[in-house]
């Protein structure tokens, strides 16, 4: 039976993003969930990312979430850059058919610093709704070691947030792997991901020239966090995305991963 359980990347997390989903959504046929509604992030972005909106270059996506075919879900995420500086704010949320039946919201923003493919987050935010659960978490990094702020009980499989110095919160690696890319950097991205308590890795290779533009092959790889079950079932995630080219840039049209339960897709809209 189709569930949407085969959200199973990213953030996402995402940490990870679509693991957020996986556990806690279940099958399509729980019904009647409660709507969860969280603050709003202006004062979040005006405390920590405080930016001229005429001086900030401000970009806006929309990616349609597939789940094999089946519109499951939609990302939205906007970007604002200044200088070095960025703010990310991002929202997961099931929608069609699948959002009628199970209601799963995802609220994440970010703010850090960047030159060029490399970031340095500096405060990270979560708020999400599973219907199964409810949570709100927080990273803050300091010298880029992660401190994080949660009410969740620490498990023992988790990993130590000061062992992560140097990775990316997973709004940060969410924005960074579907970014824009120049010819020259097209398919070298490598985003070492943590979420407050797993670790994934996401390397890009393989590039490919195609008619409109260029395919990028990569891997989505658990490192450490998860459980003997969780590692049992796979640890390294092929994906493809592919990209088309628009005034010189390469941005991505397609995302598509293939999971334990079939292949999710992420349709540039």
């Amino acid at each position: 039976m189709f569930t949407i359980k085969v959200l199973t990347f990213v953030f996402i997390s995402c940490l990870d993003l679509w693991d957020k989903v996986q556990h806690g959504l279940g099958s399509m046929n729980k019904i009647g969930v409660k709507k969860f509604h969280f603050r709003s992030i202006a004062a979040f972005l005006v405390v920590f990312f405080a930016f001229s909106s005429a001086m900030a270059d401000t970009r806006r996506y929309k990616f349609d979430v597939l789940i094999r075919g089946i519109k499951a879900g939609q990302l939205r995420y906007a970007i604002e850059t200044k200088g070095a500086s960025y703010g990310v704010h991002g929202i997961l949320e099931s929608t069609g058919l699948v959002g009628l039946l199970v209601r799963y919201h995802f609220d994440a923003q970010a703010v850090g610093k960047h030159f060029g493919n490399q970031y340095q987050p500096k405060h990270y935010k979560e708020v999400s709704d599973t219907g199964r659960r409810k949570s709100e978490k927080i990273i803050r990094y300091q010298n880029g070691i992660p401190k994080v702020t949660s009410k969740k009980p620490w498990q023992p499989h988790w990993l130590d947030p000061s062992t992560q110095e140097g990775t990316l919160d997973p709004m940060t690696a969410m924005a960074a792997l579907l970014s824009d890319q120049s010819k020259n950097d097209l398919c070298k991205l490598y985003l070492p991901m943590f979420d407050g308590a797993r670790r994934v890795e996401i390397t890009l290779s393989g590039l490919e020239k195609t008619e409109s533009g260029a395919q990028c092959s990569g891997v989505y790889q658990r490192i450490g966090g998860f459980t003997e079950k969780e590692r049992a079932e796979g640890e390294n995630f092929p994906f493809i995305l592919n990209y088309k080219i628009e005034n010189d840039l390469y941005r991505v049209q397609r995302f598509d991963i293939t999971t334990l339960r079939g292949r999710a897709s992420f349709v540039r809209q």
